[in-house]
């Protein structure tokens, strides 16, 4: 194994896993390792794998390799033969790159699953969870059925699968989901880089109206949000053949959210009415919802299901807000109403514009973010708000304000 920082390792399939010079020592046992995989076979682990954490495994499969190695043959034979062993201390499992999905035939996630019994977090990055035919669907959905009762941690980071997958996947986290602090589902992290712009099935990949699936009882962060492109990224991606920077576009910045009357944020706010009661959400210290738009009235009501009719315990929460007429009295409103807000202490805005005009920078003109007395109105509610924030669709160049409360000072502009 090729060694990386901080003492992790790096297992090369090609190289059989060969243990570097520095890892040779009985006493030196690497706490992570990342595969680069050219098919879907593991290397042996060496014996100084054995007290592995987090184990990464990465694509770089050539695609017409890649295409053939996932399709599944009309006269194939299902079968599974098991996995070589591999370390049973492995609480940490991440797949990159896995554009083109697993295969089915055999089931590459399910005999994954089986050999990591210890599995607590699982990491998908730029991958096609489902892959490309039924085979792999049922392959995906079986990996999540065996992880599910020992899983604390999901994070889903531009990676896409066919409709229908989420809600299958919150319906196994949902089975063994738990109001017990140590017990059950703790943690979701889903994050796309928004393409919208330049693609228009974007959000129709996302699945929007399935991913709120994944809010289960006894969570204590969850984090649905869309992430601006970088402007290195977007210059890279319009650089012409000459390799010369072209001006970036316009419409290029910022994040366009699921509109808030669509299906998607309507199952949402579902989502959270149905865990409203019992206190099934009180554990909850994070929200993000950034990727869905809410009318202002309705965060209220989102903070109020966190509630549950016990104490709160929401202590930072980040939301699209449609920018209807009085929505900052709106919004205040809702967050004021029997002491759901009163643990409160970070709230963070991406306003959306209540119009549709959009032509060049005119549709930015007369978009205001809070002031200083907004923030006062929406903290009568959040005793203990100590930093408010607001955006227009994340754009940068669009108004954006930042306020901190100073013990004595009040509120201050940074």
């Amino acid at each position: 194994m090729a060694a990386v920082a901080n003492g992790a390792a790096s297992t090369d399939a090609a190289a059989a896993a060969a243990v570097p010079a520095e890892a040779q020592d009985p006493g030196s046992y690497p706490l992570a390792a990342q595969i680069p995989l050219k098919s879907f076979q593991l290397p042996a682990f060496p014996p100084q794998a054995s007290r592995l954490r987090e184990l990464t495994l990465t694509a770089d499969i050539k695609l017409d390799e890649y295409q053939s190695m996932v399709q599944t043959p009309p006269d194939a034979i299902i079968t599974q033969p098991p996995l070589d062993e591999l370390p049973q201390s492995i609480t940490h499992l991440t797949f990159e790159l896995f554009g083109l999905g697993f295969p089915g035939t055999p089931p590459f996630l399910t005999r994954l699953a089986r050999s990591l019994p210890n599995i607590r977090s699982v990491t998908f990055f730029s991958c096609l969870i489902d892959g490309l035919d039924e085979h792999s669907r049922r392959d995906a959905e079986k990996f999540f059925s065996l992880v599910a009762p020992n899983l604390k941690e999901l994070h889903v980071i531009d990676s896409f699968a066919r409709p229908g997958f989420f809600t299958a996947v919150g319906a196994e986290l949902e089975k063994h989901a738990s109001l017990e602090p140590t017990q059950g589902f703790k943690l979701v992290d889903v994050s796309y880089t928004f393409r919208g712009h330049e693609d228009s099935d974007f959000l129709a990949r996302v699945q929007g109206e399935d991913l709120s699936s994944l809010v289960v009882k006894g969570m204590v962060g969850a984090s649905f949000d869309f992430v601006p492109q970088r402007r290195d990224e977007l210059q890279e991606a319009e650089a012409d053949e000459e390799g010369k920077d072209k001006p970036l576009g316009k419409l290029n910045e910022g994040v366009l959210p699921f509109a808030c009357d669509g299906r998607a944020p309507s199952a949402a706010r579902k989502r959270f009415e149905t865990l409203s009661h019992g206190g099934e959400l009180k554990d909850l210290k994070i929200l993000n919802l950034a990727m869905w738009s809410l009318r202002p009235a309705e965060v209220g009501h989102v903070v109020y299901a966190c509630a549950g009719g016990a104490r709160p315990g929401l202590a930072d929460l980040t939301v699209s807000v449609l920018l209807e007429d009085g929505w900052v009295e709106k919004l205040a409103s809702g967050l004021d109403q029997g002491g759901v807000a009163a643990e409160l202490e970070s709230l963070e805005l991406v306003g959306v514009p209540d119009r549709a005009e959009e032509e060049g920078d005119d549709w930015k003109a007369g978009l205001k973010v809070v002031t200083k007395e907004d923030v006062e109105k929406i903290a009568r509610g959040a005793p203990k708000l100590a930093k408010a924030g607001m955006s227009i669709l994340k754009v940068k160049t669009a108004p954006n304000v930042l306020f901190y409360k100073t013990e004595g000072e009040g509120w201050k502009e940074r």
